[in-house]
């Protein structure tokens, strides 16, 4: 394990910066498809199970404090069974870190400039990634820190320059096709918060604890929150067939700001989209190389960090062959994928080492 130390409140706001961010480009279309312009009741369905993802996931990370996700996998199901779920989340850590890097570079190919290839964007992140995970977590934790007091300002004018665009009356009728159909559509939606799962190789470098089930369930209320204000605001500047159709749509919002002289206030978007997907990537990124040395107990990370680059880059192009084929994806078949790699198996973890708990008595 890594000799340093981070403060709970630098972990979850790993958690804010990554989530919300890639959350806002890639997500937003997907929650509005799945739900239309009752998406801000989904959300707040979808509130008991991403409390429930955090929560579960710091008693497992209080449980056993100074082992990460892929440690005490072994250690609740033993050598061979653990590795196999060990790989398995380690799967999850490639493929969200892949997802992300495509997404932003998707993002920058089709909204800013579109002659340039995706390939140019990922280096370009991988670079600055890998250097961030070498110089340790500790950095990581402090460098997102201050991107998140630099995005959190950017969201909240980017909400309220949109304010004169939004007519409320696109949320109208509310419940149209009933109620049942919003609670279904919440299990959609709490694939968004899975991504909390990659904390499990962060907390054991937490230096306190006691109040990380506390901080963790602030966390996703926090997260629910942040993505009501975006959801809406979509809904009601564009309404809601048009929201459907958008493949950027909170980006778009921006695009249309024009207050006299100010125009293109959208590179706000550009830098707020940048910053946090180079928090979720690193993040992501430094969870694959942790793990992967943890599983075959290797003395240090830091030699897998350029092959694992390489190996992300190939991953991110030969997945899926444009942006629709990202989001047909994110709309039927990452709901299940995710929501059992950060839920039902930590849950299934949790419950085994509480029967191995009180078996030994």
């Amino acid at each position: 394990m890594e000799g340093i130390r981070i403060s709970s409140i630098q972990a979850l706001m790993l958690a804010i910066a990554s989530i919300t961010v890639t959350g806002h480009l890639l997500f937003i279309p997907v929650i509005i498809n799945h739900a239309g312009r009752d998406s801000w009741i989904s959300l707040l369905f979808a509130i008991i199970p991403a409390v429930l993802i955090g929560f579960v996931i710091a008693l497992l990370a209080q449980r056993y404090p100074e082992q990460s996700l892929i440690e005490y996998s072994q250690t609740i199901l033993g050598k061979w069974i653990g590795k196999i779920v060990a790989i398995i989340f380690l799967f999850y850590f490639f493929h969200e870190a892949s997802l992300s890097l495509r997404g932003f570079s998707e993002f920058y190919n089709s909204a800013i400039t579109p002659r340039t290839p995706l390939m140019i964007y990922m280096v370009a992140m991988l670079i600055l990634a890998t250097y961030a995970i070498r110089n340790r977590l500790e950095i990581l934790a402090r460098t997102n820190q201050t991107f998140l007091i630099l995005m959190i300002p950017i969201g909240i004018l980017a909400s309220f320059l949109t304010h004169k665009d939004k007519d409320y009356q696109n949320l109208l009728p509310i419940l149209e096709d009933g109620f049942s159909p919003v609670v279904m559509r919440a299990f959609n939606i709490t694939s968004l918060y899975s991504s909390f799962i990659v904390l499990a190789m962060v907390f054991p470098f937490v230096s306190n604890k006691k109040k990380l089930k506390r901080f963790s369930i602030l966390t996703m209320l926090i997260l629910i929150v942040m993505f009501l204000g975006p959801v809406t605001g979509v809904v009601t500047v564009f309404g809601e067939e048009r929201s459907m159709g958008l493949y950027f749509p909170t980006f778009q919002t921006l695009r249309d700001i024009e207050i006299g002289a100010l125009q293109r206030l959208d590179i706000l978007g550009v830098l707020l989209w940048s910053l946090g997907s180079f928090s979720k990537i690193a993040l992501f990124f430094y969870a694959i190389v942790l793990g992967v040395a943890q599983l075959f107990h290797l003395d240090d990370y830091k030699i897998l960090t350029i092959p694992t680059a390489a190996l992300l880059a190939i991953f991110s192009l030969i997945t899926s062959d444009d942006l629709i084929g990202i989001y047909r994806f994110l709309m039927h078949i990452y709901p299940y994928f995710a929501t059992f790699i950060a839920l039902v198996i930590p849950l299934l973890l949790l419950l085994i080492s509480q029967f191995k708990q009180l078996k030994r008595g």
